[in-house]
Order: C-alpha cells, then structure tokens, then sequence
C-alpha cells in the first residue's frame, strides 16, 4: 500500500513538472493597481526585499541595500511622503542585468524582455533560456560587456535602471561607475539567500519594476507545490549520504553547513557529509582531508561542468587519490550543467532533480536538465 501511495505522489509530481513550461505565456505584467493600499505583496521566505502597495498603482520596493523605490504607473502623478525614494516609473525601460541569475529569473514571464536593453553575457551563452538568444540576435538586448563592462555602451543605452549584486561578491567597480553616471542601481542578492524557497521569492522583487509580481507570485506558488509533492514522496525514506565538492589548483571547495546546497540536498533526501564545516559560504580544503569524507559518500556532486571536467580522466587528474572512492569506482559522481546557473527560474525543479539522484528508485526514468552523470 505504502508503495502505492508513493506511485500516486509521483504520478503527481509529474503532472506538475510536466504542466511547468518556464517559456510558456505567464501574463503581460500583474501590476494591475488593484492590490489594497498600504498592503504588502506576500514574501514567506525572504527577509531581504518588500513591495508595499501604496493605492492607484504605485508600489514602495526595498532592495537588498535596504534602498527605495517608488514605483509608479507611467503618467501617473506620485504620491506624496516618499520623496526619499528614488522615483521609477513602471513598466521601467532599457534595463541592464549585469548578472545572468537575476534576468534568468524573469526571463520566462512572456513580454517582460521587451522591457530590457542589456545584459552581460555574449549570444551564444544563454541555452534555451526563454528567448533571450532572439533577443540578442535582433539587436533588442545588446551585450554590454564582461569584466569591465562597455561603459560608454551603456550610457549610450541610457538604461532606466540597472540590477547589479552585493553582499559576499560585491560588483564594486559597477556601482561605483553608475553612481558616477547617475544611473539608478537596484540591489538583487538571491544568491545570498540559503534556501531554495528564499532564492525563488526573489523573481517576484525583479518582476515588480515590470508589474509582474503578481504573475511572480503565482509561479512562486506552484514551484512551491511542486515541492510539497516531492517531499512526500521522500517521506521515511533513508537518507543517502552525499558529498559536494569541487577541485581546483589542488584545493577543494566545499560548501558550508548552512549553505544553499547544504539545506538543498537535505531537502531533497540526502544526508549532507561536510555539515561539520560551519557557515554558509565555501571552505577551502586539501584533497586529503576531502578524500577522508569522500570514502563514505554514495553520491558526490561535482560543482563544475563538462568544460572543464569532461570525463572521469579528467578528474583523476584532478585529484588522483580519489581513484579508489567507492563513489568514483562506482561512477556515481555527478555535474551540472553547462547553463545550470541560467536557470535561476527553475530553483525547485533543481532540487527536485537532486531528489531523483538520490532516489533513483523514486524518480525511475527521470530525465535530467540540471545535472549530468561525468562521462566515462
């Protein structure tokens, strides 16, 4: 009965990763200005942002630097006490990303590329992420650089706004150069967050310059369900262990116990081998002192792709005393994809996929997007 029940929950769970289409049409924009004045748009998971409704459309929106916007409908008049603010009106144009995951995270709502002149990664790098790649091949979102970004191309742009990071991996040089321009900068940091669920709230902060939140919110809310389902299925199930790390110069990084992936494979069902390792960053540690944790791993989740890590040679030599790892012998060690960081839209079904890695008599026959097996 208990497996048949499980068979139930799985056929679920596939109906509803078959029904998620990212691409497909999620609206024209939510900001309809129908949301009660002085109300705050529901944010369960994150601490980091708010958008308050302030009645006829305009909404105050903190950022990641506790900075505000107030956000109004174009030809609209502004209501008066925020003058504090920096004043935006919606949807807002020509806007830049300087970093993939903030416009992966929006990319899918359908029409909100229209909306944005810039981004800084060349064609070619984008992989079936919404239509970015037709985007770029028209001329409608221009490549405005790598490391240092074209600053006279972006001033050429004129961009309204432009999303740039701080936190643990500041983008100092860009944000001083734009405050220098007088360009508005609004800080979107979900790659600080330490869950998953925190991480997906954030696409309702980014859609909320476009009037997308509401459609934000609704996708937040089946990438929710969808998880709901999975850890049902993995209800009393044994945990397998699972270690995380990738070799550089010699070095390992691996992730902290509070980290991202730390809570990410316990919620998918795994038992997480580095949680003596304090904090939520990465730590750097020999090969030795990886190997003696590795020994006891039945899955190890390599943190690179086949560009650099193309087959199991190419790890070996890397790191030759793993040769003997059960894990290695094995050939239960796996990477992500090479536009595994695009995907910030598809946070849930990422761990859902490390569920059907750690589970495979779960997720029997599940076809992968996220991560690949290393090559033979």
């Amino acid at each position: 009965m208990k497996k048949y029940k499980a068979r139930l929950v799985l056929a679920a769970l596939l109906l509803l990763l078959s029904s998620c289409n990212p691409d497909a049409d999620n609206g024209g924009g939510g900001g309809t200005g129908e949301a009660p004045e002085n109300t705050f748009l529901k944010v369960e998971n994150s601490s980091a942002f708010s958008i308050e409704y302030l009645g006829e459309g305009s909404k105050l929106v903190t950022d990641g630097e506790n900075q505000k916007f107030l956000l109004v409908p174009r030809g609209a008049t502004a209501p008066e006490g925020y003058e504090d603010a920096i004043l935006l009106y919606t949807p807002v144009e020509r806007a830049i990303s300087f970093s993939t995951t903030q416009i992966g995270m929006i990319a899918h709502y359908d029409g909100i590329l229209d909306y944005f002149a810039g981004v800084s990664w060349e064609a070619g790098s984008w992989g079936d992420l919404a239509n970015i790649e037709e985007y770029m091949g028209s001329g409608k979102i221009k490549f405005i650089g790598g490391t240092p970004p074209d600053y006279e191309l972006i001033q050429e742009i004129n961009p309204e706004l432009v999303f740039v990071n701080t936190g643990s991996s500041p983008q100092t040089d860009i944000i001083d150069m734009m405050n220098q321009l007088g360009i508005p900068m609004a800080v979107a940091n979900a790659y600080m967050e330490e869950t998953h669920l925190g991480r997906m709230e954030w696409t309702k902060f980014l859609a909320a310059f476009f009037d997308y939140e509401e459609d934000a919110a609704i996708y937040v809310d089946q990438q929710v369900e969808r998880l709901t389902q999975m850890e049902a299925l993995l209800a009393g199930r044994d945990k397998p262990k699972v270690a995380w790390g990738m070799v550089y110069n010699g070095i390992v990084y691996v992730p902290g116990n509070e980290s991202y992936v730390a809570n990410a494979v316990r919620a998918a069902g795994g038992d997480y081998l580095f949680s003596h390792i304090e904090g939520a960053g990465s730590a750097q540690i020999s090969v030795e002192e990886f190997y003696s944790v590795l020994v006891g791993a039945n899955i190890w989740m390599y943190s690179s792709n086949k560009n650099y890590v193309p087959n199991y040679k190419a790890l070996l030599d890397l790191a030759p005393i793993v040769a003997d790892a059960p894990v290695v012998l094995d050939r239960n060690v796996w990477q992500f994809d090479v536009f595994y960081y695009n995907y910030t839209n598809e946070a849930d079904i990422q761990v859902i996929e490390l569920a059907a890695i750690f589970h495979p008599d779960v997720f029997e026959g599940y076809s992968f997007r996220h991560y690949n097996p290393i090559a033979e």
